[in-house]
């Protein structure tokens, strides 16, 4: 697969996996590179779906004091007629489809115990398709799913800051001639 990122992509996602509220002019600070460079750079990554924002709140805080991973044997030809009703379940923050011993994988979080077993019962047992689960309550999270940092950039970010605005403009340059006006150079 190609590379997505250069290094300094590399430098502003880490920073913004430590606080996603910075701003332009903080990121450009911290990096060193144009605050109108390092707007550029993030709205290339997320038209790319690089990165994306959320808000992300704690189920446990919000009174749902249960999260529980749902392990499911299923019948492969109904797996996206599953999978669709998986995704529309409220209770689901996550599934996936995996190979080993379970076809599917959920985690669930609920308000207590009881609506977990009414979500296995009557939300998840009702599924055709799921010939069986195996349910493992999570008393607690080690490391959140959300804690993943991209590991430190292979070159550092001033070899790559320039590199990175040429990478730039040769990109808008194929573009340009990809449309089928060779030569023309687009302005930023």
């Amino acid at each position: 697969m190609a590379r997505l990122v250069t290094a300094t992509d590399s430098a502003i996602i880490r920073l913004l996996q430590r606080d996603a509220r910075m701003s332009y002019a903080e990121l450009s600070r911290a990096t060193g590179i144009p605050e109108s460079t390092v707007r550029r750079r993030m709205d290339r990554l997320q038209q790319r779906g690089v990165i994306e924002f959320a808000m992300l709140a704690d189920p446990a805080r919000l009174g749902y004091d249960v999260r529980a991973m749902i392990g499911m044997r299923v019948e492969l030809r109904r797996l996206e007629e599953i999978a669709s009703k998986l995704r529309a379940m409220d209770e689901v923050i996550f599934a996936a489809f995996l190979t080993g011993n379970f076809d599917i994988m959920v985690q669930v979080v609920v308000r207590s115990q009881d609506a977990l077993v009414e979500f296995l019962t009557k939300r998840l047992g009702p599924i055709e398709g799921v010939r069986s689960s195996e349910t493992f309550v999570m008393p607690y999270v080690i490391k959140p799913a959300t804690a993943w940092v991209l590991p430190d950039a292979e070159q550092p970010i001033a070899e790559d800051a320039v590199a990175g605005e040429l990478n730039l403009d040769e990109e808008i340059a194929t573009a340009t001639r990809s449309r089928g006006r060779p030569g023309q150079v687009a302005a930023r």
